[in-house]
Parts: structure tokens; C-alpha cells; sequence
């Protein structure tokens, strides 16, 4: 069976370990890269800027032979980066840039697969890679949260709009919750700005948070493997009946039993 995974923030952390465990199992990997370098486990690289709709509708010319091609194809909309910082302190360009990556530009790429797995009639499975932090925010990580949130909503609007189509098998999100990845890293680089920005009497507020994410800072308990989480959207990929949600971590199951189970007044004691 000629399966194709598309999975893009394939260069490093969950999405090249996914790219690696697909490709082990006999899927033809397609890594899509801001910047491909050549380096990751897949058989075919292309570049894509999840900022920009025109770029992602350019791409529907170079993925069309591969799904004309594939029984079964399996987008990974994984790439993602955290912008932290308190949400007065943010600018329009981190809000959109925030959001264009999780949610405006991986909806639009699953529109575009769709639409062409239905020219083929190829089946089609969505897989969103999202955070704890979309159902339980925290201070001074607000757009991460209202973006993850966002993606959560966009991908479950995107099932509910698209349900009746010949192709689209299911919509699945992936939630986990701290990772070994360069994720700090990343978020680190995107917080520097905002820092430099306010005021002395704010500064503050950004050392606890400046400090979780410096190199050596200390790893959080229970915290999961880039490999882990390319193994719950691995199991997405291939269940015969794909559950809507994959929980990775203790921390994204205590989250979804508090905000289930708990009112908010509470939560709120609890997750300050």
C-alpha cells in the first residue's frame, strides 16, 4: 500500500522523530521545512512558510502527483514555536505571526490536501499536534495558549464543515505536554524582544520566565520525549476508528480532568 505522510516543523523535534517512525513503517515522508536542509528522515523535502496562503496553495502543484500517486495520505500539521510574555506587552506582528503558524496556515494546508485527495479519491487523515496549554492557560504564555486553543477549534470546525466529503477519513489533535525538544529554545529567542521592550518596572515579571527557559534550566517532571508524541500521532495515523483526541503526558490528563470535572472559580485556584 503506497501510504504518504505530509509533515511539516519536520527539521527538528516531534516532527522529524515522526518523520523517522513513518518512514520506518513504509510511508513515503514528505517533510515540509521553512527552510529544508536536507537533513531529515524523509523522502522528499519541500519548503513551506506556514505565513503565507499563497505559498500553500503554490505547494498544491508539487504534492499533486505524490497523492494522485498514494492510497492514503496523512497530513501532520505539527510545526509550531511559543511567543510568551504578558498579552499587553505583545505586538501585532507576534499575534499574527503566533497565529498564522497554529492555526491560519495549518488549516489552510489541510484545505488544499483535502481538496486535492478528493480530485484523486484518496482518503485523508488530519493530525494537529497541540499543547496542554490550549485547555489550561498560564501567565505569561497567553498567545501560545489563545493560539492553540484557536487550532483545537479550527481543526474541530474543519471536521464539522468537511464531515459529508468522500475523503476526509477523521480530524485528530494531538495534546502534549512538556517536551524534550528545542522548544525552549525557540521560545526563548521569541521572548528576547518583548523584553527588551517594556519598561524597568515591568522587567520583573520576565525573570521566572526567562529563567524556566535558559539553557540548563531544569526539566519538568514527567516530561515526554519528542519520540513519545510521534508515536500517540502515529497511532492516529493508523487506528481503524482515530479518537479526536490523543493525550500525551500525566500533566494533559490532570488538565483534562480538572477542566472537565471542575468549575472554572476553581481551576482558576488550582492553575494559578
Amino acid at each position: 500500500m503506497n501510504k504518504l505522510a505530509l509533515i511539516t516543523g519536520a527539521s527538528t523535534g516531534i516532527g522529524y522523530e515522526a518523520c523517522a517512525l513513518f518512514a520506518r513503517r513504509g510511508y513515503r515522508v514528505i517533510a515540509l521545512c521553512r527552510e529544508p536542509n536536507g537533513a531529515t528522515p524523509a523522502d522528499l523535502e519541500l519548503a513551506l512558510d506556514l505565513e503565507s496562503f499563497e505559498q500553500i496553495e503554490g505547494l498544491a502543484m508539487a504534492l499533486d502527483t505524490e497523492i494522485a500517486n498514494a492510497e492514503r495520505v496523512v497530513l501532520v500539521n505539527n510545526s509550531g514555536y511559543g511567543q510568551f510574555g504578558a498579552v499587553r506587552d505583545l505586538s501585532e506582528s507576534m499575534w499574527q505571526k503566533q497565529f498564522s503558524t497554529h492555526v491560519f496556515g495549518p488549516i489552510k494546508l489541510a484545505s488544499v490536501c483535502l481538496e486535492l485527495c478528493e480530485q484523486h479519491n484518496v482518503p485523508l487523515r488530519v493530525i494537529a499536534v497541540s499543547s496542554v496549554l490550549a485547555i489550561v492557560p498560564q501567565k505569561m504564555k497567553g498567545a501560545y495558549c489563545a493560539a492553540k486553543s484557536a487550532m483545537n477549534a479550527a481543526h474541530d470546525s474543519f471536521w464539522f464543515d468537511e464531515r459529508g466529503s468522500n475523503s476526509l477519513e477523521s480530524v485528530s489533535l494531538v495534546l502534549p505536554g512538556p517536551v524534550k525538544t528545542k522548544f525552549r529554545e525557540h521560545a526563548l529567542a521569541a521572548l528576547k524582544p518583548v523584553i527588551s521592550e517594556v519598561g524597568s518596572a515591568r522587567q520583573s515579571k520576565y525573570e521566572s520566565v526567562e529563567a524556566a527557559l535558559a539553557p540548563g534550566a531544569k526539566v519538568k517532571p514527567f516530561t515526554a520525549s519528542a519520540l513519545d508524541v510521534a508515536g500517540k500521532i502515529y497511532q492516529a495515523a493508523e487506528a481503524t476508528r482515530p479518537r479526536p483526541r490523543y493525550l500525551v503526558t500525566p500533566q494533559t490528563y490532570v488538565a483534562a480532568f480538572i477542566t472537565r470535572f471542575l468549575p472554572v472559580s476553581i481551576q482558576r485556584r488550582l492553575l494559578k
